[in-house]
This record gives structure tokens, sequence and C-alpha cells, in this order.
């Protein structure tokens, strides 16, 4: 249902707003820096490579594929090794270990895709949210070791505050700008 609502709305903010069905990469659009979106830049990109299919391109494709689905493989099996998972919790040396192979050696395929496509500025919003976060959890962890007392049940990561309160800014944010397209659209048709 969600897919069908999404092509559905899709197709009503391109025939309400023509500047999102034009291709961004091969020309500069007049009215279109208000509408940047990484799943734009996506759609508009990859359809028009696949529709009129260059042999380098179709290797690109293939290649990316590939590589996505043999870093997600290697991340998959080293995550889930007992070894590795003590090694990377237990000191100082593995933390910074996962962080590196994380971050640079493997990241996931959504995180690299995310880093290629989305403005720099977006993402450095992003990461500095992310540090934050990863700042206030330690903060916290240390503050529960001092108190000495057991933790009843441990929440799962997208339990945690600082996930809850992100998801709950994104949310919000996300329902705001909906609301807003959604008005100018309504101006726009009426």
């Amino acid at each position: 249902m969600g897919a069908v609502l999404a092509v559905i709305l899709a197709k009503t903010f391109m025939s309400a707003y023509p500047v999102l069905k034009a291709d961004q990469f091969s020309q500069k659009v007049e009215g279109a820096e208000k509408w940047q979106s990484a799943m734009t830049y996506k759609f508009v990109g990859a359809l028009k490579d696949i529709t009129n299919p260059k042999p380098h391109v179709m290797t690109a494709l293939k290649l990316g594929i590939a590589l996505g689905l043999l870093i997600e493989i290697a991340r998959k099996l080293l995550k889930s090794n007992r070894r590795y998972k003590e090694f990377s919790k237990r000191s100082r040396k593995g933390r910074v270990t996962d962080f590196v192979l994380d971050a640079f050696v493997l990241p996931s395929p959504y995180a690299s895709s995310f880093g290629g496509f989305v403005e720099l500025l977006t993402t450095i919003w992003w990461s500095i949210g992310g540090v934050l976060a990863s700042v206030f959890d330690w903060v916290q962890g240390k503050l529960r070791a001092q108190k000495a007392k057991p933790a009843e049940g441990e929440l799962p990561a997208d339990m945690s505050t600082m996930s809850l309160v992100g998801g709950g800014l994104i949310a919000g944010d996300s329902l705001a700008a909906l609301s807003i397209g959604i008005f100018g659209l309504l101006k726009t048709v009426f």
C-alpha cells in the first residue's frame, strides 16, 4: 500500500511541479534548487541510464550491485563472528577497529550510497548528530557503571533515548515538509 501511495504522490507532485521531472544531471534547471532530493537524483539518473543502456553504464551497475553484495556479506560474516564481537566490545583497540571497519573499510552499502548522493552539508549534520548520540550514550554508560546497580533489562539500540529523540526529530521534520508540500500542491491546484 505504501508503494502504491508513493507512486500516486510522486505522479501528483511531478504533474503539479514539472521541475521535478527535469534531469538535473544533464543540465542546470532553473527553480530546481529548492527541490534538492537525493532520491530525485537517483531515480532520474538510474531510469535514464537503464532505459538508454550504454555498455559502460550497465557494467558499472553490475559492478555496484556485486560490490554492495560482497561488502554486506563480508560485514555479516565478520559481525556474526563470536570472537570478533568479544574483541570489538572488550577493548579500546577493538572498539576503534570496529569503528574504522564500519566507517572506512566496510561501510554498509546504504551508508556508502548515502554518502555518494547526499550533499556534503547534509552529511556533515548527520555525522554530527551521530557523534553527539554516541557521546551521550557513552556518558550514560559511564554514569550507570558508577551507580553499581545492575540494569534490569537492557533496551535494544533502536529504543535508546538518542534513537527515539532522533527518530522523533526526523519524523517531525518529514511531517512538516510533507504538510508544506501538500499545502503548496493544493494552493497550485486550486
